[in-house]
C-alpha cells in the first residue's frame, strides 16, 4: 500500500534533483547557477531525512507500534 507513495515522492524528489543539478552544470549565468546549487543542497537534504524518517516509520508499521 506505502510502495507506490513512497516509490512517486522518492522519483519525484530525484528528478528535481536532477533538473537543479543540471542547470548548475549548464548555465553560464552565475547567480542561476548558485541559487540551482542551493536548491541542489536543499533537495539532496531532504532527499536524505526523507529516507530515514519514512525508513523508521515502515519498521515501526512492521513492529506494530504504528
Amino acid at each position: 500500500m506505502w510502495t507506490p507513495l513512497i516509490t512517486l515522492i522518492a522519483l519525484v524528489l530525484l528528478t528535481a534533483a536532477g533538473a537543479a543539478a543540471a542547470v548548475a552544470l549548464a548555465t553560464t549565468n552565475h547567480q542561476r547557477a548558485l541559487r540551482a546549487l542551493t536548491l541542489l543542497k536543499i533537495l539532496v537534504g531532504s532527499i536524505l531525512g526523507t529516507s530515514g524518517v519514512l525508513a523508521a516509520v515502515i519498521h515501526l508499521h512492521q513492529v506494530g507500534l504504528l
